[in-house]
């Protein structure tokens, strides 16, 4: 990470019955200096084998997704990263992109009481930190041509 990116995080809980899940995501955001709406997902094909990724959008964002498929570092960083959600909006205000980990979590259950921490490894702690900050040199690089 460099000094000029920023990545804040936050906690998301979801009850189910008798317990509840707090989850992290990691969030990198930015200004948007050209006309951007819309939103790109990012589509692993294969759940054996890990293929990279393909970033897909929608019809206003298909010509950044199309150059975020030019970043093949990107799309294999990402295809290793463990995670449970990943998103990448764009509006008025600006772009965000979010990250949620399958790590980095706690489950809290009632009955039985127990509490389960699930540790963000390092190796997977990296490959975060390198994803999020390739989106944000990627897409301010975007917005600057």
């Amino acid at each position: 990470m460099n000094d000029a990116t920023a990545v804040t995080f936050s906690v998301r809980q979801k009850r189910l019955f008798m317990a509840s899940i707090h989850s992290c995501e990691f969030v990198v955001e930015g200004p948007v200096t050209r006309p951007a709406r819309g939103k790109i997902r990012a589509h692993q094909s294969g759940w054996l084998k890990r293929l990279p990724i393909r970033f897909i959008g929608s019809k206003e964002s298909a010509e950044l997704a199309g150059y975020l498929n030019g970043f093949p570092n990107l799309q294999q960083t990402l295809s290793e990263l463990d995670y449970r959600r990943f998103s990448l909006t764009f509006d008025d205000s600006g772009w965000r992109c979010g990250i949620e980990p399958w790590a980095a979590s706690e489950v809290v259950c009632k009955m039985p009481p127990l509490r389960r921490y699930l540790k963000l490894e390092a190796q997977q702690r990296m490959l975060l930190l390198s994803v999020l900050a390739m989106i944000n040199q990627a897409v301010s690089q975007w917005m600057h041509e």
